[in-house]
């Protein structure tokens, strides 16, 4: 079952980066939410709207090198954002279709503590490395931050890179929130819109923002309009 979940998903994760001068220097996850080429993703990795790409790589089972020379990117554009709850809809700027799976996009409502989760993202792309991870865990609680936001807490220690990549429910194979980083009570949405994240790596329990935000995003564009 996780591994069908995994595979399901996978292929609709893409590195996110920013073209500096050529070269690109790695943001986070973003994932792909509708075939016209809209993708979520924090949206505290793209305050600087400018020169934003995203790569597609393999998500198949053989083995991938670790690090890519060259790699297929393409330029995205912020469509939405919402910084009060930390969630951008962006558009890939070419014209094309994307395949995605039926019946995808769940909500945070629907998960209870002690449910499985699986997370997606590229735990290591600050370090070069250029595969998705699929880790398990389980919910741990949800709460609501300082500014009202619906957080859920899963017990899965995640890195820099897995920030804006999905999280799943297990049980019904949805994405019910968008990553934003390890839970550190002092350092979660103190109210502003400016979010500062520093390294917390005394805690083994990551936060995901409702999904629910996401899809907010996207009906704002006209892409649920018909739900």
């Amino acid at each position: 079952m996780l591994q069908g979940i995994s595979q399901k998903f996978r292929g609709g994760c893409l590195m996110l980066a920013r073209d500096n001068a050529g070269a690109l220097d790695f943001l986070g996850t973003a994932f792909v939410v509708h075939p016209q080429g809209y993708l979520l993703t924090a949206a505290h990795l793209v305050a600087e709207t400018e020169g934003l790409r995203v790569v597609p790589t393999s998500s198949g089972g053989e083995f991938q090198p670790m690090s890519f020379d060259r790699v297929a990117a393409m330029a995205v554009s912020v469509a939405r954002r919402d910084t009060a709850h930390d969630v951008a809809l962006l558009k890939i700027d070419q014209g094309l279709e994307i395949s995605v799976p039926d019946d995808f996009l769940g909500s945070g409502e629907n998960v209870l503590p002690g449910a499985s989760l699986m997370s997606l993202g590229y735990a290591f792309g600050h370090e070069q490395i250029h595969t998705t991870l699929t880790v398990g865990g389980f919910a741990a609680a949800k709460i609501r931050s300082a500014n009202d936001t619906q957080l859920i807490l899963f017990d899965s220690m995640v890195h820099n890179g897995d920030i804006g990549g999905p999280l799943i429910h297990v049980a019904d194979g949805h994405v019910v929130g968008i990553i934003s980083g390890r839970f550190e009570p002092a350092e979660v949405l103190s109210g502003s819109a400016t979010w500062e994240r520093r390294s917390t790596p005394g805690t083994n329990i990551s936060f995901a923002v409702d999904i629910d935000y996401g899809t907010a995003l996207m009906r704002s564009e006209g892409l649920l309009e018909h739900e």
